[in-house]
């Protein structure tokens, strides 16, 4: 009772501080929640991306269409397979006169078997990574029967290479944040400890231990992370509810995928992350005034 009683007075003593502290955590944390925001919709961005990614494969000429669905059956087989589609001569011609009518008449000279008949596999998505795409294309070409085997390359490099650029870059940002976050509410405590310099000398001199000095303190950077990370969630829910959902058809045509708002563990993490700033800047400035003292 005696701490919270300091935590309450230190409070009211110090209002304007403990609400410069708070809106520093908040700010640092609707930019945490907007990137992790941002994330989450290039993730799933990608994850659709991937579920189209399949790898063509077509049949050589004079390949019998029995040996072909005995192929797609054997195929499908495979633990790296989640499913397979059989194109046809005759379906890729369609497929090919639909989008370009001019090639029509060429097709229809060159005869129903112009166009080689494909299967189209899609993998599973453990299996999508550029090395596991070029372990199972050598394999499908060592089988022979293939007139060519593609699975876009390149595509698929540029891709993971972009995904792995966007992690390294979220880690970086979030670390930074934090320690920028953790250094401006530390000194902003901190100037909270030298207006209470009085009141922390005549604790140490009678014998407080540091425990007992630093324990209103951390609850009160615990409640300042709290209520910073209450408001961060307010604010990054307003945004998502006044432009990302306003934005929402435009934004679902060009991702894949329409914007979503952060699941509730990652709101609690945002409490949590809030919360241990909070108390880890209190804790520093006060040992750093402590560490002063005579």
């Amino acid at each position: 009772m005696e701490t919270m009683r300091r935590v309450v007075r230190g409070i009211r003593e110090h209002l304007y501080f403990f609400s410069v502290s708070t809106g520093v955590i908040a700010s640092a944390l609707i930019l945490l929640g907007l990137f992790a925001m941002v994330v989450r919709d290039v993730n799933g961005m990608i994850g659709t991306w991937q579920a189209d990614q399949h790898v063509s494969a077509y049949f050589a000429a004079g390949v019998s269409s029995e040996t072909q669905n005995t192929v797609k059956a054997l195929l499908e087989q495979r633990s790296e397979v989640a499913k397979i589609e059989h194109i046809s001569s005759a379906e890729a011609a369609v497929w090919m006169t639909e989008r370009a009518p001019d090639l029509d008449p060429v097709l229809k000279e060159l005869g129903p078997d112009a166009l080689p008949a494909s299967l189209e596999i899609t993998l599973k998505d453990n299996q999508t990574s550029p090395q596991q795409i070029a372990a199972f294309v050598e394999t499908l070409k060592a089988q022979g029967g293939w007139e060519d085997v593609d699975y876009g390359q390149d595509w698929v490099s540029r891709v993971h290479t972009f995904l792995s650029l966007l992690t390294a870059l979220g880690v970086a940002f979030g670390v930074a944040t934090v320690i920028a976050t953790l250094f401006l509410v530390a000194n902003t405590i901190h100037l909270v400890v030298h207006a209470r310099q009085d009141e922390l000398e005549i604790l140490r001199l009678v014998g407080a231990s540091e425990q007992y000095i630093l324990g209103p303190f951390l609850i009160e950077g615990v409640l300042q992370g709290l209520l910073g990370g209450t408001v961060a969630t307010t604010v990054l829910y307003a945004i998502h509810q006044g432009l990302l959902v306003r934005l929402h058809d435009l934004l679902a045509l060009a991702m894949g995928t329409a914007p979503t708002f952060l699941p509730a563990a990652q709101v609690f993490v945002l409490l949590v992350l809030g919360a241990a700033v909070g108390a880890g800047a209190s804790w520093f400035a006060v040992r750093r005034f402590l560490a002063g003292l005579p």
